[in-house]
């Protein structure tokens, strides 16, 4: 009887080594696919902007950002070595996959193997992870530092091993040096630890466990002293701390909030649209399967033993109290809610919803088959759960793969180093970071053009001027766009960034005749509005031939079809239409 459990072990060691290395090639391969091919968007510029300069003006240019530092300091080496867009994303993607083997580990220990590869399957595919980890941003390396503090946590109550707590702290350090909102992990943490010491007054192992988790928030607040963050911490904690005895705060008009905007909304909406979906996937049955499998684990961990408990206290407590401490917190600045900020939860969902799969298979294939065919026939019924979800996150991946990219700085970069003479001046109004970093002549500190003076001064020296204008200035910018329109030419790379082209002592139709021999974005947008300026000016063949080039560019039949009718609204080339 003794070597049957061995040879089982021997069996299970095989198979972990034949999965999980197969999970971490699928999860490289769904993060690689097309990592380079939509433009750096404008949050990853802002911090590649401040990666490529000074290693020493890395730190103090951090705070207008509301950033900390870890991600920004590996960006300074690693652009070193390579600006492509692909290599600036390699970061984020290694430790995108490099979550998966840690998603296994912990849901292993937590549960069992089979919640391990379940868990580390649905972390593999879900669009969230994914899309995070090819972004130039913090927060792949955030959740990857979040699953290395957590599995150290469980690892010291389950061991009791101190040496677990140095896993903990580099979990923490790594997490905690990379967004603010990790000071939030440290409630579900302490209740965590403070749970445990509450039962075990009387022994002395607990204590020095609540003694190290101290020492935890001795070190993290000796980083956030080094990066001289304490007294923003310390305002910033204590302001909020008002919401707890003056809850009506978190209701007032905009104006009266901190950051002078009302902050998320307050609905049951909002929280499916952007909690939910996120953790889940965006069709609605694919979040009414998430969700109930969610409840099934749910309620299984409650209903077993003390262990189990232990689990709902952990899983939950990551789950559900940052992003609630995050969605406060955020009513109460009055700041806008991106998802990005709860991906750090991710794991504790999927991990919760891989168990209630793993329990309804069984619960399905106990009944309905002996005991000599139960392991075979519960592997074939995970299967045939767990393909659902599946499903889901491919066809999610897919649209996320064939959507159209925010904003193409890439475009606007390449249209510069084309056709911009050394002596042109380009005027971005608050993208001035996509600028430094595609097209580095016209370089020039973030904010530069933020105001009218420095524009007018920019105009003074230079006849010839690019104007670079984005959503990120349209508030800012709506007299500068009425000012050109009469007397530039109008380049739109897409629905969120364009280009003007103004020369002192030319008129747009001089412009015209310029911009129409240059190399243009191949986008059906750049062309179809410069169809239209060419048409307004008279110069009705070119813009016969700029509609013909958009329509072979667009994107959908219902794009097409607009152009095409644009096309034959055209007059006779005999007729003149001269721009006033």
């Amino acid at each position: 009887m003794i070597p049957k459990p061995a040879k089982s072990k021997t069996v299970q060691t095989y198979i972990t080594l034949l999965f999980i290395p197969l999970l971490v090639l699928l999860a490289f391969t769904l993060r690689i696919h097309q990592l380079g091919a939509p433009s750096l968007w404008y949050d990853e510029l802002l911090e590649l902007d401040i990666a490529q300069g000074p290693f020493s003006a890395i730190g103090p240019q951090l705070p207008r950002h509301a950033a900390m530092p870890l991600d920004y300091y590996l960006m300074y080496g690693w652009v070193r070595m390579g600006r492509q867009d692909f290599w600036v994303r390699w970061p984020a993607l290694f430790f995108g996959v490099l979550s998966i083997p840690l998603t296994y580990a912990l849901a292993r220990r937590l549960f069992n193997r089979r919640v391990g590869y379940i868990a580390a399957l649905l972390m593999t595919v879900a669009l969230f992870a994914v899309r995070y980890s090819q972004e130039t941003r913090p927060y792949a390396l955030l959740l990857c530092c979040t699953l290395i503090a957590f599995l150290g946590l469980w690892q010291v109550y389950r061991t009791h091993k101190m040496r677990y707590w140095l896993v903990v702290m580099v979990g923490l350090s790594g997490a905690a040096l990379s967004h603010y909102f990790t000071l939030f992990l440290l409630v579900p943490m302490g209740l965590f630890v403070a749970g445990h010491q509450l039962f075990h007054l009387n022994q002395p192992r607990y204590w020095r466990h609540t003694a190290y988790f101290a020492l935890a928030l001795l070190v993290l607040a000796l980083l956030f002293g080094l990066n001289g963050r304490i007294l923003v911490l310390y305002r910033l904690s204590y302001r909020f701390s008002s919401v707890v005895i003056q809850p009506e705060t978190l209701v007032l008009p905009a104006v009266e909030k901190p950051n002078g905007g009302s902050g998320p909304p307050i609905d049951s909406r909002f929280f499916v649209e952007n909690v939910l979906t996120p953790l889940t996937a965006t069709g609605s049955s694919s979040l009414l399967f998430y969700n109930a499998l969610f409840m099934v684990g749910l309620l299984s961990l409650i209903y077993r033993g003390h262990h189990y408990h232990r689990a709902i206290l952990f899983l939950c407590g990551w789950l559900l109290l940052p992003i609630l401490l995050i969605y406060t917190f955020l009513l109460y600045r009055g700041t806008f809610f991106a998802v990005r900020y709860i991906l750090y939860t991710l794991p504790a969902y999927l991990m919760i919803v891989a168990y209630g799969l793993d329990r309804l298979a069984g619960w399905l294939v106990k009944p309905a088959t002996s005991h000599s065919y139960r392991q075979i026939t519960l592997v074939v019924g995970l299967v045939l759960l767990v393909v659902p979800a599946l499903i889901a996150q491919f066809n999610d991946l897919q649209a996320y793969y064939a959507a159209e990219s925010r904003e193409d700085w890439r475009a606007v970069g390449q249209l510069l180093s084309n056709h911009a003479a050394p002596d042109d001046v380009v005027i971005a109004v608050k993208a001035e970071p996509a600028i430094n970093w595609y097209y580095p002549p016209a370089s020039a500190p973030f904010g530069t053009y933020g105001r009218t003076e420095p524009i007018r001064a920019a105009m003074a020296q230079h006849p010839r001027r690019w104007f670079v204008l984005s959503s990120y200035s349209f508030k800012r910018d709506e007299k500068l766009r009425e000012w050109l329109a009469p007397q530039a030419v109008r380049i739109v790379i897409d629905r969120r960034t364009v280009v003007y082209l103004q020369h002192k002592g030319k008129s747009a139709r001089d412009l015209l005749a310029e911009v129409k021999q240059f190399n243009l974005p191949q986008k059906s947008l750049t062309y179809a509005f410069l169809a239209d300026q060419f048409k307004r000016a008279g110069d009705i063949e070119t813009s016969r031939t700029f509609y013909h080039q958009a329509i072979a560019l667009a994107d959908s039949a219902g794009q097409k079809a607009r152009y095409e009718a644009l096309l034959a609204a055209l007059p006779d080339l005999n007729d003149t239409i001269i721009l006033e």
